[in-house]
């Protein structure tokens, strides 16, 4: 993803031009806000398991943020959270009162599992976040392509909006989807689609046609 300064606009008129950059710059703010939020909420699920450092580490791992926003979403992130917060500190699981040949083994179990425990939490809550953020790029993949109504079908406006903003392949199609399927709900398309006429109809049945030259008609 590169920054709306960088995303090339110059095919367009001036006066949408101006407008478009302003629409990319509103985007940029609105998905460095939602990782932000996304990144606190991040911390806080993992608390108890995560210090709040490797918490957000772990959230550029599994949530996709732009690396030009990385470091803004983790300040941003940090000032959020309370000191207590910013302090916290995984805590590690209680040892098992088993003979001491066993501990050891017991101890590497527990272990297992509650690394396996974790990445299913971390799993959940970026899952959360990816929601946040695609739901972030809908919106403002509608307002490009308001922006651009009058130069581009809304199809390839939308386009330019995935485009610019580099997402992956099932990020791109799921906000490909559900901005079209917002844009059906506020235009019905079908009502502008012509319906064909029905072919006519005739009050007397058409004569037979002769016999062509050569055929002996049957009758």
């Amino acid at each position: 993803m590169i920054a709306p300064s960088s995303i090339s606009t110059r095919r367009f008129p001036d006066p949408v031009r101006v407008e478009l950059q302003v629409a990319y710059a509103r985007a940029w703010e609105a998905l460095t806000a939602t990782h932000e939020a996304q990144a606190v909420a991040f911390v806080r699920h993992l608390r108890g398991r995560l210090g709040s450092d490797e918490a957000l580490h772990r959230y550029f791992r599994e949530v996709a943020v732009p690396m030009q926003m990385q470091e803004t979403v983790r300040a941003r992130a940090l000032l959020a959270l309370t000191p207590d917060e910013r302090r916290q500190q995984p805590s590690d699981p209680a040892e098992p009162a088993a003979p001491a040949p066993y501990r050891v083994i017991e101890a590497l179990r527990r272990r297992a599992q509650y690394v396996e425990e974790t990445n299913l939490a971390c799993r959940l809550a970026a899952s959360v976040a990816d929601e946040a953020v695609s739901l972030n790029h809908v919106a403002m993949a509608l307002e490009v392509a308001d922006v651009l109504r009058n130069v581009l079908p809304v199809d390839e406006a939308l386009m330019h909006y995935i485009r610019a903003f580099e997402l992956g392949s099932v990020p791109a199609q799921l906000v490909f989807q559900r901005a079209l399927a917002r844009i059906a709900e506020l235009q019905p398309v079908l009502e502008d689609i012509p319906v064909a006429e029905p072919a006519p109809r005739f009050s007397r049945p058409l004569p037979r046609p002769e016999p062509g030259f050569g055929l002996r008609a049957i009758v």
